[in-house]
């Protein structure tokens, strides 16, 4: 376990950052955002005091999907998958660091026979994916803009020549 003090606008990972950790926020504000080529970073989820973020990826051993950048000046506590399982399993006296809502919630996450975490996993998933498909449209939406943008300007620029030459030569 480790304790991470960061300032606002810092950033505690970004998207495709291994998923080595969750984090507890013990004071301050953090924002999940998503980075969207067009609109710029989008929030997902605001956590304060008492919350805990970066749990999911470290379930499913996938690489971060948002970017965690912190609001306001906060002070986070930084826990390994390791220590993490150690203390949903074999020492579970060492919960209250988690509050006992999010020991609850994650202990749930973390099981494998649960229909409920099983669920939770489901819709993890599903946001992502919806999440996915709306950067990689806005990234289609970009390109389409620079190319209408390519085609465009030459037109503009060809009535404008087309309207100066009829001005030019039928000016009384």
């Amino acid at each position: 376990m480790r304790r991470v003090t960061l300032q606002a606008g810092e950033y505690v990972y970004k998207v495709d950052d291994p998923s080595t950790s969750i984090y507890v926020v013990r004071s301050g504000k953090v924002e999940l955002t998503t980075p969207y080529p067009e609109t710029g970073e989008g929030v997902e989820q605001s956590h304060g005091p008492g919350h805990v973020f970066g749990e999911v990826e470290v379930i499913d051993g996938r690489s971060r999907t948002t970017n965690a950048r912190v609001v306001a000046v906060s002070d986070l506590m930084q826990i390994e998958r390791e220590e993490l399982m150690d203390i949903l399993y074999t020492h579970p006296e060492k919960s209250l660091i988690l509050g006992k809502s999010s020991f609850e919630r994650l202990r749930e996450l973390f099981s494998e026979e649960s229909l409920e975490s099983e669920l939770a996993r489901l819709r993890e998933e599903m946001q992502l994916s919806i999440r996915e498909a709306v950067v990689a449209h806005e990234s289609r939406v970009v390109k389409s803009h620079n190319g209408m943008a390519a085609i465009g300007v030459p037109i503009v620029l060809m009535v404008a020549l087309a309207v100066g030459s009829y001005w030019f030569f039928h000016r009384g």
